[in-house]
């Protein structure tokens, strides 16, 4: 499977499993990339969509824009940008991702929190610590190393660090 591929199907995944977190019973429409729900009011309420474009103002005053993997937006005016990155055998699209990163946290200050989580099967791209180093500007990194992406147990912690940053 392609790695675009891959991720697409572990950001299906992810949105289904914290839809039965932190989701609005009765919300979840569309799949892929139109995936979205409600969060549930008794977190403050908001949306999560897959998918979405953040746009950031340049110190010229030009824009550029990101697509977040995923999107929560909080009614109390928080965001959480959420980017799954495959393997990477070239450094290059995590350094675009966390140069992005430290560009949307220069225009939209602390209303934004990001977390890049990163997935490498054995033997596969540059190592996760290598990642996490040139992440630096993610309030949260996640390596998930030599597992199988799709056992629902590796991904626990980092379910439950985006469920404790919506009700934060």
């Amino acid at each position: 499977m392609a790695p675009e591929r891959y991720e697409e199907s572990l950001q299906e995944f992810l949105i289904a499993a914290l839809f039965a977190r932190v989701g609005e019973p009765g919300t979840l429409r569309g799949e892929g990339k139109t995936a979205s729900f409600a969060i549930h009011r008794s977190l403050g309420g908001g949306s999560c969509a897959a998918q979405v474009l953040l746009t950031c103002t340049l110190p010229q005053g030009r824009t550029l824009t990101h697509t977040a993997d995923m999107l929560v937006t909080l009614l109390r005016g928080k965001l959480l940008a959420i980017d799954l990155k495959w393997a990477a055998s070239e450094i290059e699209p995590i350094k675009a991702r966390a140069f992005d990163m430290l560009l949307l946290k220069q225009s939209l200050g602390e209303k934004l929190w990001g977390m890049m989580i990163y997935l490498r099967p054995a033997g596969g791209g540059i190592t996760g610590e290598q990642a996490r180093e040139i992440c630096f500007p993610f309030d949260q990194f996640f390596a998930i190393e030599h597992q199988d992406p799709q056992n629902p147990a590796a991904w626990v912690p980092i379910l439950d660090r985006i469920e404790a940053e919506i009700g934060a």
